[in-house]
Order: C-alpha cells, then sequence, then structure tokens
C-alpha cells in the first residue's frame, strides 16, 4: 500500500501560532501608537513656540531700527505651510 516514499513533515507555522504573533503585535502597536501620536503634538507645540519667538525677535528688531512696531497688514495669510 505503500508507495515508495515515506511521509516528510512539511515545515510551516500553525494557524495558532500565527494568531498569537498577530495578538502580540496588535498589542504593541496599541501600546506604541498614542505615545507617537503624542511625540507628533509635542513636536508642533515645540514649532510653534519657536516661530512666535522668531517673531517677537523679529518685531523687537524692527521696533529697535525704526522706533515704532509695524503696522497691521490687510494682507491675507496661508496659515496652512
Amino acid at each position: 500500500m505503500t508507495s515508495g516514499t515515506p511521509f516528510r513533515r512539511i515545515k510551516a507555522f500553525t494557524l495558532i501560532e500565527l494568531l498569537v504573533v498577530i495578538a502580540i503585535i496588535l498589542i504593541l502597536i496599541s501600546i506604541a501608537l498614542p505615545n507617537f501620536l503624542e511625540a507628533q503634538l509635542r513636536a508642533k507645540v515645540a514649532r510653534v513656540t519657536a516661530d512666535l519667538r522668531t517673531i517677537t525677535t523679529a518685531l523687537e528688531t524692527y521696533y529697535i531700527d525704526w522706533g515704532t512696531y509695524p503696522d497691521d497688514s490687510e494682507d491675507e495669510f496661508d496659515a496652512d505651510d
């Protein structure tokens, strides 16, 4: 009844092993994602703070040079940059 070729076991992962690995990866993502988003927010706040300091310095320099602050502008600026 045997065909003469011995039974070879195929090396592969079981469904349970794959599900466990996927569950671990999802848990790690759920831990890391909020930290990543918070770090992005802190970076944006730091950038805006630095921009405000730069604007303050520029205004003070203008005042020292001209003795007055610049007039208000009616121009519209794109705030998305």
